[in-house]
């Protein structure tokens, strides 16, 4: 008889591809606490028994609870449910600035809510009613600050924008102005200069560091920002992330919340904007989101077996302690195997998956 070695290679390659599905090993574990009321700062705990898998704990503390996991909070959503929507938490403490004049009465002294001040930089008074007022600006027929630039060298008039809000991930700040005049001037003799033709931006912040109630000024900054001025309304835009990294540099800390920015308009030499200039509005930020929470990896390198982990709460509460176990299949080919479309690809759907949860309520007092 003629053998057929061939053929039987081939069968025997058709039932690998074909035949055996590789599943997912079943997910058996438990959990056990050395106890379930504990006091702040009193270690908890956990015993896992395994039988060799991932192991993930997310202990309830803030960042690391269960239900603000991307693992929960995503549980079920479609590629086009992710696709169309943000699931991540929103953050309350991030809020985007909005200061329009428009909401502040002609002829009053200070801007509504106090979003915006123009001020002595170096005595601090408050220059609404005597360089600058708030009027109503003809040309768009709304309120705005006007302001009287005339020795812009000096360094003292300040526009200083009270944002007030703890910092996201948009750092940009635009002020919404018009200038009298495109172009700008000798600041002795009031001549129009045609050579020089933007005018230096100086601006300093007053930030809140982390950990940190109280307000810290400081004068370090960057010096390469320069703006030509604009006769019609224009969105006059700036990324605060440079000038807060050099207010952390000057500090030494790390800045949580952007108290306000302060602006000056100086001068090239003898040289810079004279005249009037109008701001019409100011925005900063926009809403930001948090990150989800995540979960601590336990290693069971070991394999099978027990693993502890360990946790001191450290504020007074409930808390709920989730352990997720989880098993991953062999890698399950398709299309004719790994040779043919799937060479270096790598897809979740060519995997199955285990996953089990235990939780565990621990009360802290």
């Amino acid at each position: 008889m003629k053998p057929y070695p061939i053929h039987i290679a081939a069968l025997m390659g058709a039932l690998l591809f074909t035949g055996c599905e590789s599943e997912a090993p079943e997910v058996d574990f438990n959990v056990t606490a050395d106890k379930t009321e504990a006091a702040v700062g009193e270690p908890v705990t956990f015993s896992i028994s395994h039988n060799d898998m991932l192991l993930t704990v997310y202990n309830g503390e803030q960042g690391h609870n269960y239900d603000l996991s991307a693992d929960f909070i995503l549980a079920g959503k479609t590629e086009q449910d992710l696709q169309d929507n943000n699931y991540r938490p929103a953050d309350p403490e991030v809020r985007p600035y909005k200061c329009d004049l428009a909401d502040t009465e002609a002829g009053s002294t200070t801007v509504k809510d106090n979003l915006l001040e123009v001020r002595n930089a170096n005595s601090g008074d408050n220059l609404i009613g005597s360089e600058a007022s708030i009027v109503n600006d003809n040309t768009i027929n709304r309120n705005a600050v006007k302001i009287t630039s005339v020795h812009p060298n000096w360094w003292y008039q300040a526009i200083r924008v009270n944002t007030n809000t703890k910092l996201g991930s948009n750092k940009t700040m635009t002020l919404r102005m018009r200038f009298d005049k495109d172009y700008l001037s000798n600041i002795d003799n009031g001549t129009k200069n045609a050579d020089i033709t933007t005018f230096p931006v100086v601006i300093r912040l007053g930030g809140i560091a982390e950990n940190e109630t109280d307000v810290t000024f400081s004068d370090n900054t960057v010096w390469d920002i320069y703006w030509n001025p604009h006769t019609a309304y224009t969105d006059y835009t700036v990324d605060l992330s440079r000038i807060i990294k050099a207010w952390e540099d000057g500090t030494g800390k790390k800045m949580a919340k952007l108290a306000y920015a302060q602006f000056l308009f100086t001068a090239n030499g003898n040289v810079g904007y004279v005249g009037d200039f109008y701001v019409q509005k100011v925005s900063f930020g926009d809403y930001d989101y948090k990150a989800f929470d995540t979960g601590e990896a336990i290693s069971t390198n070991a394999g099978p077996g027990v693993v502890t982990y360990s946790h001191a709460y450290s504020r007074p509460g409930t808390y709920k302690v989730v352990v997720i176990g989880s098993t991953v299949s062999k890698k399950n080919y398709g299309n004719g195997g790994y040779k043919h479309g799937y060479a270096g690809r790598v897809s979740a759907d060519e995997y199955k998956y285990g996953k089990v949860l235990k939780t565990i309520e621990v009360t802290v007092k």
